[in-house]
């Protein structure tokens, strides 16, 4: 089969959900223009839509069906794939969908380029004219792709290019995260990403846990890792191409292990990736508290460590954590904010916090706020608990009231409006390396190694674009949810 594509063969991706999703969708975007595709923005006509969904709750359903009918709407005769999470969970009913021509669950999403070009390219019998081929009817036969062996993390031959979860919170960034959560909140990313300023580099995919309030596990599958080797390599050629910063994401990324015998850990990818790469920056995403090795903050040694942690709590009460299923306690918890406060100067950390959870009592709530108060957080999203057909918290007992639930949620989003704030006055006067990202509202944007956005109004015009640049500004105010900085020569 030819690797060129028909001429005007273009195609959109669109992607719902996490930073790994994301990442899922910037190499499927690779392979497609390498395929000789052209890329066009989601909001565009094209050719062929691909639907990259997320289903963490019943939000993350009705988003992904809306893009695809958005993508419908705007091209009837366009190939209309969906993949991802709503495509794994439940494909009889996304293929049912209006439009919808093919459907491919997580598991089949290395080969759906390959799909995609098979659809578009074989060719059958003409029942009037049989000496003569043409190309087959797409029409509306809905195949679902059977499930695969191969996916984005494994050590397949795939590559990654440049190019950001439900409910939504009760207090969302105007910065995408960085980290995945089950809780975080569906923002669509329809435009075509190709800058240099970072890269999500997945690296572990799929869990192994059951926390009965997330359905993760059912759509991402088992646990499993890229090698140590094919991370550094991917890396390297992010250097070559000019990014300044990795992202290291994964479903579940505290449990990477590349090798049978998981002797090799998230310590040792790290270190490989400080030794044998030149990244000027690494980040990395969310991080389980039952993962976290204490000795893995010696890394943080190296300046070319982002100093920024998303570690989810989702309650400071034993007893609600037990109900969640989360594999470690509130004291646990406590030690790895506190080690890490005092190892690393200015690391900034952040959080998710679950209220109204199945059976929290007032105590219970009360532990989680004067928890949440006592380690300052530098950013907590606060979600209220929503239940999640085919979860075990769904089926709970003890479901608390919609406005009790307003009232703890209110009050932990105060608390983190003052944490935010203290955090970031913390490092008025200072001056630090900002890597510029977007030219927005008539100024340049960038962040902190420690996630402090930064807006910068007085950045020389020497130059035809600031972006990608990592550059030194000093903090003067704060700004909404960042910081006003003077670029400094």
């Amino acid at each position: 089969m030819s690797n060129s594509s028909p001429r005007g063969n273009t195609f959109a991706v669109t992607t719902l959900g996490c930073k790994v999703n994301q990442a899922d969708s910037e190499a499927i975007g690779e392979q497609m223009s390498a395929a000789g595709f052209e890329q066009r923005d989601f909001n565009e006509v094209a050719d062929i839509y691909i639907v990259n969904t997320c289903t963490v709750t019943h939000l993350g359903d009705r988003s992904s069906r809306q893009l695809i009918a958005q993508a419908h709407r705007r091209h009837p005769d366009a190939l209309l794939v969906v993949t991802g999470c709503y495509a794994e969970l439940n494909p009889k009913a996304v293929a049912a969908l209006p439009g919808v021509d093919l459907v491919v669950g997580n598991t089949a999403k290395d080969t759906l380029v390959d799909t995609i070009k098979q659809r578009l390219f074989t060719t059958e019998p003409d029942t009037a004219e049989t000496s003569n081929n043409k190309p087959a009817p797409r029409g509306r036969s809905l195949p679902v792709l059977p499930l695969d062996t191969q996916h984005i993390g494994s050590d397949t031959e795939l590559t990654f290019l440049p190019a950001e979860p439900e409910p939504q919170p009760e207090n969302p960034s105007g910065l995408a995260p960085f980290y995945h959560t089950p809780e975080a909140p569906v923002e669509p990313a329809h435009n075509r990403i190709f800058s240099r300023t970072r890269v999500q580099m997945k690296v572990q995919d799929g869990c192994d846990n059951r926390c009965t309030y997330c359905i993760v596990p059912y759509v991402r599958g088992k646990s499993r890792s890229r090698s140590i080797e094919s991370v550094v390599e991917h890396v390297r050629r992010k250097v070559r191409a000019g990014y300044q910063e990795i992202v290291l994401t994964g479903i579940h990324l505290g449990d990477y292990h590349p090798d049978p015998e998981e002797k090799q850990d998230l310590g040792d990818l790290i270190s490989a990736l400080l030794k044998e790469t030149e990244i000027p920056r690494i980040r990395v995403s969310s991080l389980e508290p039952e993962d976290f090795r204490l000795e893995w903050l010696e890394l943080w040694e190296n300046p070319r460590m982002c100093r920024h942690f998303h570690l989810p709590m989702q309650s400071g009460s034993d007893a609600i954590l037990r109900r969640m299923a989360r594999r470690y306690n509130s004291e646990r918890y406590r030690t790895i904010v506190t080690t890490a406060k005092r190892l690393i100067p200015g690391v900034a950390i952040s959080t998710d916090i679950i209220t109204g959870f199945p059976g929290e009592t007032d105590e219970d709530f009360e532990l989680t706020y004067q928890m949440a108060k006592e380690l300052e957080f530098a950013k907590t999203h606060v979600f209220r608990f929503s239940p999640r057909q085919g979860t075990a918290a769904a089926r709970m007992k003890g479901h608390i009231k919609e406005n009790i639930k307003k009232e703890r949620s209110a009050r932990l989003l105060e608390l983190n409006e003052e944490h935010s704030r203290l955090f970031r006055e913390r490092f008025l006067g200072e001056t630090v390396d900002v890597l510029i990202e977007q030219y927005k509202h008539g100024c340049w944007e960038g962040l902190t190694d420690n996630y402090i956005r930064v807006e910068l109004h007085d950045l020389p015009e020497t130059t035809d674009d600031w972006q990608h640049k990592l550059v030194k500004a000093r903090l003067l105010h704060l700004v909404d949810d960042g910081v006003y900085g003077q670029y400094v020569e």
